[in-house]
């Protein structure tokens, strides 16, 4: 069609030419498929942008992560979220919300311990923590420390393969005082392979926690050198701090060599562990 037009249109304007003057009718077919090309553009353009807004746009590849999973094994994948927008249900909101609030009264034990772990490392012992205080904000229950009795704070190296500690606590609120006894014996697996370890050294940290304040009291007492024939019950006192609520006794037993300091590594030769925990009110 716009090539029969553009042919009339040129013998019009030839004859025209060829008469001396400008056909009239020619001018108005000129101005005619003017109009009719500047349309035809403008609803060309309109139809593609209308097809490219109804296409759902692709976005960038995303950054890529390296994961280590039982099913897949070690591949590569998108980060999180980077591919859609990550959308939490209601209970899984509230599971991250207890998971973090968890992580202060945690980070409170945690940390208090810390200076006494230097020579013993490892496990998931804050893992537990979290999943203890997030059990609790889950009940809607204040954070205590009941439920913490004999926890390993390794359990790739738990007491159990070394000695059987037992441990009493009596309060006495009169005198703001605890009265701690301490004994152990040791298991058969041990004796066997005791090398020459001729005695243990023990610890016994005593942890006030205010979950409320966020604070903490630590208390270490360090017991006399205990020898493997020594079958007799360590006993002491320890003053219970102003306002304290709750208490945490602590556990740690670290094998002596003969002419050779406490090593300052590895766990092999030590324990540590949560023994009695308590409320004072």
């Amino acid at each position: 069609m716009g090539s029969q037009a553009c042919q009339a249109l040129g013998l019009l304007v030839d004859n025209s030419s060829q008469k001396g003057k400008t056909s009239l009718y020619g001018l108005y077919i000129l101005s005619i498929w003017s109009l009719y090309s500047s349309a035809r553009k403008e609803f060309l353009l309109n139809l593609n942008m209308a097809k490219s807004s109804g296409k759902k746009s692709k976005s960038s590849p995303g950054k890529k992560i390296i994961v280590n999973s039982k099913a897949y094994g070690r591949h590569e994948r998108a980060a999180r979220g980077s591919q859609s927008k990550i959308k939490l249900s209601e209970a899984l909101k509230k599971h991250s919300q207890r998971m973090i609030g968890s992580n202060k009264p945690a980070k409170l034990i945690q940390e208090a311990l810390m200076p006494f772990r230097a020579n013993f490392k490892g496990g998931l012992f804050w893992q537990r923590l979290v999943k203890h205080f997030a059990a609790q904000a889950k009940e809607n229950r204040d954070y205590s420390v009941l439920g913490m009795s004999n926890w390993d704070l390794n359990k790739a190296y738990p007491t159990s393969r070394i000695m059987s500690p037992t441990m009493t606590v009596k309060v006495s609120a009169p005198e703001s005082v605890l009265h701690i006894s301490i004994n152990y014996y040791f298991s058969k697996r041990f004796l066997e392979r005791k090398k020459d370890i001729y005695a243990f050294q023990i610890t016994i940290i005593l942890l006030f926690p205010d979950f409320v304040k966020d604070e903490i009291v630590v208390l270490p007492t360090v017991l006399p050198e205990k020898r493997l024939n020594d079958l007799a019950t360590y006993s002491f006192i320890v003053h219970i701090p102003d306002g304290a609520e709750s208490y945490i006794t602590c556990l740690k037993a670290e094998a002596l060599f003969p002419k050779s300091p406490i090593s300052e590594s590895g766990n092999v030769d030590k324990v540590m562990c949560l023994m009695e925990t308590g409320l004072l009110l």
